[in-house]
């Protein structure tokens, strides 16, 4: 068991090493046609990077009014933008733009607002108030609501007149307006399946989700013999305290295909410090299929 998720993991990441060499030639997106999602040859060569970026939208909605029509009182606002040259040169790349999208995307057909604008790497901008963000959209501030969602993508301008954005992976960011929550700290985690109480930490992510050193209430590491294997995983926490998986939840969960500790939905109580998660579980015959695991704050 060990030996087989081992290996799986680590053809991934080969996989992934693939795809980033390949990407030199390929950017996906033609700025012409923002529907064309297959891959493009070209010739620019440049590959960027924007996992250093991040930032928050968080606040609380007004009170006594259904949550899609509340305005958004702010109380944390932040957007660092950071590009950063992973491979390749600027050459054949006369300038590099940051555009701006609310609700919308590129690949939807929406122009967008350019924010800013490079001809060298590094590269970083950032928004400290809600003026910033909402600037160029039509939109005003008290019309925000809860889930609103701005995303910012880097559009490179070839030498050759070219224009294309960077496909998701590498040159998007976004940030979901939420309600202010607090996650981070030291838990005690344990599970409905096995009594095996393990303190674990949970931080924020750049993009205000949460990362969870151990996501599937430790099933995997401390459930079943496979104690070296972490199944780690990041969520989030919307208003009311609703949990959902990003991404796919816990690494195990849809990596290999095991399904294990796939995360359902759950609760977080903000003034008691306790995350309450739900889970299924298809690897293993023993964990009843479905459980549930608790993070009390320390």
């Amino acid at each position: 068991m060990v030996d087989e998720l081992k290996k799986k993991k680590k053809m991934k990441k080969l996989n992934y090493l693939l795809t980033m060499f390949f990407a030199l030639t390929l950017l996906v997106g033609c700025d012409t046609d923002p529907d064309n999602n297959a891959p493009v040859t070209d010739e620019a060569g440049l590959i960027i990077d924007v996992s250093n970026s991040g930032g928050a939208l968080l606040g609380s909605p007004e009170a006594g009014v259904p949550i899609g029509d509340a305005s958004v009182t702010f109380s944390d606002v932040a957007l660092n933008f950071e590009i950063t040259q992973v491979l390749g040169s600027l050459d054949n790349v006369s300038k590099l733009e940051i555009v701006k999208f609310l609700n919308s995307d590129a690949n939807q057909g929406t122009e967008g607002i350019t924010v800013a604008e490079t001809t060298t790497l590094p590269f970083s901008f950032s928004y400290e108030t809600i003026d910033e963000f909402v600037a160029g959209t039509g939109t005003t501030v008290d019309q925000l609501r809860i889930g609103d969602v701005f995303t910012f993508r880097v559009k490179i301008y070839q030498n050759d007149g070219d224009v294309y954005y960077y496909n998701n992976k590498m040159g998007r960011v976004s940030l979901t307006i939420n309600c202010a929550y607090d996650l981070t700290g030291t838990y005690t985690m344990t599970n409905s399946v096995c009594t095996n109480p393990q303190t674990v930490e949970i931080s924020i992510n750049p993009d205000g989700t949460w990362y969870l050193s151990t996501a599937d209430g430790g099933l995997l590491q401390f459930c079943s013999a496979n104690t070296t294997l972490v199944n780690d995983g990041s969520i989030s926490v919307g208003c009311g305290g609703v949990v959902t998986a990003v991404a796919s939840g816990p690494g195990y969960c849809e990596g290999g295909g095991y399904g294990i500790g796939c995360i359902t939905g759950g609760s977080w109580d903000q003034d008691a410090g306790i995350l309450i998660m739900e889970h299924t579980d298809a690897f293993f015959s023993w964990s009843g299929g479905t459980y549930t695991s608790q993070y009390v704050r320390q």
